[in-house]
């Protein structure tokens, strides 16, 4: 069962819920690598370089470039590898990773819109709707399976849940409200976006069914959207109500 609530007043239960969260899709993600790892990054997009390459494209000492590449690699953005070309000595070369590409802007939030906005024109809000619980389901299922295989009792498995909501990018802590239910706060919305144009859909349809379905089977639990990011909050905040039955687990 799921309700809506009007925005509320930041509660003071939650102070430090109040910053404000900038995604990196909200800006140029390369931007906050500085001009010469970006410069880096994009040259190795084209294929993958030795340090002295690099150095020498960018006419910049190579002392200097491989502690960026250093830093490069420590962020997980390249990796590097010896690679032997015929009688040579090998080559230590620098290859960009996927997390790397990430970096550059992708605009994965737009085409979702326009994908939702085809489907509506085409089937309609309801069909729409359908769509996205079904691919809640499918999220939500790996996540069910997790709780399911563990001997996890409630507040473990939702523990489970929100390691879960982190990994997808929600960047969500829980609290214990009292004996009976529990709070998921989420600083990030993954699809804020869409959200912001398909409130109905994806904070309900998407998010709210993710989280009700991944306890299904498990926990008897009700859950509400109290506050949420699409709405104007600084954080979403689903409360979790566990049913008596529960507290045997």
């Amino acid at each position: 069962m799921f309700k809506l609530y009007n925005p509320a007043i930041i509660h003071n239960r939650y102070p430090v819920r109040v910053t404000t969260v900038t995604t990196k899709s909200d800006r140029d993600k390369s931007e906050i690598l500085g001009d010469t790892k970006k410069a880096i990054l994009t040259l190795l997009i084209e294929g993958s370089k030795t340090a002295g390459e690099i150095a020498d494209k960018l006419k910049i000492q190579k002392t200097a470039i491989r502690s960026h590449l250093e830093s490069l690699r420590a962020e997980q953005a390249i990796k590097s590898y010896f690679k032997v070309e015929g009688l040579g000595r090998p080559r230590k070369v620098y290859e960009i990773t996927e997390s790397g590409r990430e970096l550059f802007p992708r605009k994965y939030d737009l085409i979702l819109l326009l994908m939702l906005q085809s489907i509506e024109t085409a089937e309609g809000h309801e069909y729409t709707k359908k769509i996205v619980r079904s691919v809640a389901d499918s999220i939500a299922q790996g996540i069910q399976d997790k709780i399911k295989n563990s001997s996890a009792g409630v507040e473990d498995s939702i523990k489970i849940l929100n390691l879960a909501s982190n990994e997808m990018g929600f960047m969500s802590t829980f609290y214990k409200e009292d004996d009976n239910s529990y709070s998921i706060i989420s600083r990030n919305c993954i699809v804020h976006r869409v959200a912001l144009s398909n409130q109905d859909a994806i904070c309900h349809g998407f998010h709210d069914r993710i989280i009700q379905k991944a306890l299904e089977g498990k926990i008897n639990s009700e859950v509400n959207l109290k506050e949420c990011i699409a709405l104007g909050d600084n954080y979403s905040r689903h409360i979790i109500s566990v049913n008596d039955t529960n507290k045997m687990r």
